[in-house]
């Protein structure tokens, strides 16, 4: 009888650990981050080693390209803590900072609509039937959390009938996706975090 109790324990403490709703933040993550991180992703900067963002120098590779990457908001020049920013580099080279939403509820998949262009955009479903994001303005991001589900999603232009893009997309619980737009199109990221910025 105490082997079962033992072993109930024992499943219950490892499915709490492995599942993500449950799991510490920081377990995303190589070392703990400081209270006051923030979180900071370069989009469009496939070929550059480095970026100058609020006073900071983030040393940029491959393999950390838009991804987010925390940093203590103390190496920031007026940035809060908790915050989330997308930087696209445009066609001249010139950087457009994106605030975006808290992301709120593990329980959900956040969907966030990026918008670089110079129209509002929307994303709907991919016939156009239902909006998911509505009237993101220029140089803003949208956010929806969402149960899970394989649905084809599409970006609009607010108050147009055809598709940007497309994407066919299976969302799991805790997953956090990005439709990104800008003058090269429409991506669509999986939200993923590099290491600590020191």
């Amino acid at each position: 009888m105490k082997n079962k109790i033992l072993l109930a324990k024992l499943l219950a403490t490892c499915l709490l650990t492995s599942n993500p709703v449950f799991a510490d933040d920081n377990s995303l993550y190589a070392e703990a981050l400081p209270n006051d991180v923030s979180f900071v992703r370069f989009v469009g900067f496939d070929y550059k080693n480095s970026a100058i963002f609020a006073g900071f120098k983030f040393d940029l590779t491959a393999d950390i390209t838009d991804k987010y990457i925390p940093v203590s908001a103390a190496q920031l020049s007026d940035v809060d803590a908790g915050t989330y920013t997308s930087i696209l580099r445009t066609a001249d080279g010139t950087f457009q900072t994106i605030d975006e939403a808290k992301r709120t509820r593990q329980s959900k998949v956040s969907l966030f609509l990026v918008n670089g262009t110079k129209a509002a955009l929307e994303l709907r479903l991919a016939d156009g039937s239902v909006g998911v994001i509505e009237d993101v303005d220029p140089a803003t991001s949208g956010l929806r959390e969402v149960n899970p589900v394989a649905i084809n999603l599409g970006v609009f232009k607010k108050s147009q009938s055809t598709p940007l893009a497309t994407f066919d997309v299976v969302l799991q619980r805790g997953q956090n996706i990005s439709f990104i737009a800008d003058v090269n199109g429409v991506r669509l990221v999986e939200n993923e975090f590099a290491p600590l910025a020191k």
